[in-house]
């Protein structure tokens, strides 16, 4: 009887822990993919919050804040933020924020050069959802 009702309890948790860590995948938690990706949603979201906003931008999405053909090279998956361009980086407005999904731990959303970005602590840049052709 105690061996059955081990077995029992051991299927039990197991598939708790399993059931948990489904969870996690799904809320973008531990399970989340090594190089986050803005989805079509995402990139929709960022361009209708854009096109609402271009009349009164923030900083950061401001004519005057577009990037250089030389820094928009640099803005790119992959690379990390150089001095000069971490200068022009602002928070992503606290509305475009809210829209996108929760970024995963030790990352953010900013915006640089009219674009939307992902980028970690150390300024890698994950993921860009660029708004506007500047050539």
């Amino acid at each position: 009887m105690n061996t059955h009702l081990n077995v029992a309890l051991t299927m039990v948790l197991l598939t708790g822990t399993a059931a948990l860590a489904q969870d996690r995948r799904e809320q973008g938690g531990q399970g989340r993919p090594e190089s986050p990706q803005f989805s079509q949603h995402d990139q929709q979201v960022a361009h209708d919050w854009y096109n609402q906003h271009q009349a009164h931008a923030p900083a950061g999405f401001r004519n005057q804040d577009r990037l250089s053909a030389d820094e928009e090279s640099h803005l790119r998956e992959g690379t990390t933020l150089d001095r000069d361009l971490r200068r022009k980086v602002r928070s992503a407005p606290s509305d475009l924020y809210r829209q996108l999904p929760p970024p995963p731990s030790g990352h953010r959303y900013v915006a640089v050069g009219s674009h939307v970005a992902l980028v970690d602590n150390g300024y890698h840049v994950k993921a860009v959802i660029h708004l506007h052709d500047n050539h």
